[in-house]
């Protein structure tokens, strides 16, 4: 008998170890449900306070630049500073500076001129907008098609500012005419065209066909020859060894003295 009790405890207590394990486990993931359950249900909180204290940091720095703003313009230097950029606001120019080239036309260059073609029904005015990048000439050519007919009228003229100048019929060409015009200024120029169509047989209306061409050559800028350059670098660089050779000597002769 007593040797059969002994087995009998013993597979009772190894019984009982699982049911520990199993209890363990359970308890374990009973806590991290809760844990998970109180992140979530506090995350909202969290994201409440620290949305509150970024708009709190957000005042503060608003606050502080308005004060410091409001110290500067106190101050007699950026009152002074204030009222002078009011002035020049006030009396500022609204208009550009004669040399400065606007976008209102295209931009003519030695390569790229101006050439426009227009049909003519009854009386018509066109007027053209260009720019020129600097001093220069302007050559420009009016030419009435006859196509289908001559026209009755055609006259064209170049404005700048408050100037005018007019083209003149050609005198080697019939239907032609011509104008070469110095600048001494970039800037946006006109060009005025005034016509009239001719009479065909049969149509209610008179019409006609011209071109215009503007071309623009800009001055080449002089420049000086190339023995003036070389004499004068030459000369610059012998003052320079005189002056850099006097002071030695003046250096040379303090040093003996003392």
């Amino acid at each position: 008998m007593s040797s059969v009790m002994p087995a009998a405890g013993c597979t009772a207590i190894e019984s009982r170890r699982p049911v520990k394990k199993r209890a363990t486990v359970l308890r374990g993931a009973q806590g991290l449900a809760a844990g998970l359950l109180f992140l979530l249900v506090h995350i909202p909180v969290y994201a409440g306070v620290l949305l509150f204290a970024a708009l709190i940091s957000l005042a503060g720095i608003v606050l502080h630049v308005i004060q410091a703003v409001g110290l500067r313009l106190t101050r007699p230097a950026g009152a002074l500073a204030a009222a002078a950029l009011a002035l020049g606001c006030f009396v500022s120019p609204q208009r550009a500076k004669a040399d400065t080239v606007t976008t209102s036309g295209p931009t003519l260059t030695a390569d790229d001129p101006l050439q426009q073609t227009a049909f003519v029904f009854g009386q018509q005015t066109n007027l053209y907008a260009f720019n020129t990048t600097g001093p220069g000439t302007l050559s420009v050519t009016l030419q009435d098609w006859a196509f289908p007919v001559a026209l009755q009228q055609l006259s064209a003229s170049i404005l700048f500012q408050d100037q005018s100048w007019s083209l003149t019929e050609s005198s080697t060409q019939s239907n032609q005419w011509l104008l070469s015009l110095p600048v001494s200024t970039g800037g946006t120029f006109d060009a005025f065209v005034a016509a009239e169509g001719g009479t065909v047989p049969g149509l209610p209306f008179t019409v006609g066909a011209y071109s215009m061409t503007i071309d623009f050559q800009p001055s080449a800028v002089p420049l000086p020859p190339a023995i003036d350059l070389l004499l004068g670098g030459m000369g610059l660089l012998g003052a320079v060894t005189l002056i850099e050779r006097i002071s030695r000597r003046r250096n040379t002769d303090v040093i003996s003295l003392a």
